[in-house]
């Protein structure tokens, strides 16, 4: 343990602090060295799906390489008070290296030093760290006094270990994944993949066709489009987009930062569901992932209660034995009395905001989707073959 220039006891003996040392291509340099980098701690990511925040990064080097970083977004009222944002931060998996739990904690009393302490901020952090690896990060966010956020449920997603060769990883899928893959196959499904802007713009067209006809919003996936279109060239997400009889009916998005891919947009037409694109679309991202150096794949998220089809398609992606992951959740400082009441007070207005749009967007959807009274079907005895055999062919596979 030692002092530093900030005055703060770290855990990482000659070790340095920067903030806000770096340029763009600078923190890009910084985010190849690390194995956990990934989308949200993006120079870009921030600027666009963060528009009105300022980005700040702070880099813990040992004997000049860097350690440990992190991007934080700042909003901020002159002379009140408000908040530094982490998204799934801070990186502290050096590439080719085992985590540095040492860099970790110097990290940490920096963040909290000079976030907290000396610009007098709320500091939230979303770690991406799994509650099986977690149990040591916890015990450092509680010392530091910062403390879970109930209110906020953590991320819980299935990963799948890309580890075996292409065969092994077919041969891993579920029997239920692997035969709706073997079907897709058979459909005569052309895949066009790249990472220009009219192939993602395209997937965002199905994304906003299948919320409406799921009746749900989750979120507007052109942010990532946008957030594409200014990565660096070789940090650009990948797009897969499946075309069936000359029409686009299923799109999939995934970027590779460090070692881990993961899913950023996923969608399918009723047109797409019937000849089970999804599979193939997700098959083929998982092979390109593999291919750039990924050695994991994880799928954006899934939820048993609200989106049971989802679950059950992206478990058997995630092999015979799959694992849910879930990560140790959200954590803040209690911060300064006048950053606590100006972030609670804006969150508070947000969430009235979302329920009202919510609420607004649900009768939107019910005055479209309205139709007339229909007339009593016909008995099903009365029913002509050819109208049975279509029903019969309930679509397979999620959206």
């Amino acid at each position: 343990m030692y002092t530093d220039a900030l005055g703060g006891d770290v855990l990482c003996p000659a070790s340095s602090i920067e903030i806000d040392r770096v340029d763009r291509s600078g923190w890009y340099a910084i985010l190849d060295g690390f194995d956990d980098a990934n989308i949200f701690q993006t120079w870009d990511y921030g600027r666009i799906a963060h528009a009105g925040r300022e980005l700040s990064h702070l880099v813990v080097r040992r004997d000049g390489r860097p350690v440990a970083a992190v991007q934080v977004l700042l909003r901020r009222v002159p002379g009140i008070g408000g908040l530094a944002l982490v998204m799934w931060g801070p990186m502290w998996h050096p590439r080719g290296q085992e985590p540095d739990h040492a860099a970790l904690m110097t990290a940490l009393h920096a963040l909290k030093a000079e976030y907290t302490d000396r610009r007098g901020l709320l500091l939230r952090l979303l770690p991406h760290v799994s509650q099986a690896d977690g149990e040591a990060v916890t015990a450092a966010l509680a010392s530091l006094g910062m403390r879970f956020r109930e209110e906020k449920a953590p991320y819980r997603t299935f990963i799948t270990d890309l580890n075996a060769d292409e065969a092994g990883l077919r041969s891993n899928l579920s029997h239920h994944w692997r035969r709706g893959l073997n079907k897709a196959e058979r459909m005569g499904i052309e895949v066009v993949e790249g990472s220009h802007a009219e192939l993602l713009e395209t997937i965002d067209d199905i994304f906003v066709e299948t919320q409406r006809r799921k009746g749900f919003k989750a979120y507007d996936s052109r942010t990532f489009t946008r957030i594409n279109e200014a990565l660096p060239p070789r940090r650009k997400m990948r797009a897969f987009l499946a075309m069936h009889e000359g029409r686009p009916v299923a799109g999939v998005v995934v970027s590779l930062f460090g070692t881990t891919g993961q899913m950023q947009n996923s969608a399918t037409l009723e047109a797409g569901l019937r000849v089970n694109a999804a599979y193939l679309l997700q098959w083929r991202a998982l092979l390109w992932i593999k291919a750039n150096g990924g050695l994991r794949y994880d799928l954006h998220g899934v939820n048993a209660q609200t989106n049971p089809g989802v679950y059950q398609f992206k478990r058997g992606l995630a092999g015979k034995h799959p694992v849910e992951t879930l990560h140790i959740g959200t954590f803040e400082t209690p911060g300064p009395l006048p950053s606590r009441l100006l972030v609670q007070s804006g969150e508070s207005m947000r969430i009235h905001a979302d329920r009202w749009k919510t609420q607004a967007g649900a009768m939107v959807n019910r005055l479209r989707n309205w139709k007339p009274p229909q007339a009593e079907p016909a008995p099903a005895e009365e029913m002509d073959p050819g109208d049975a055999a279509v029903l019969a062919k309930a679509p397979t596979g999620p959206a």
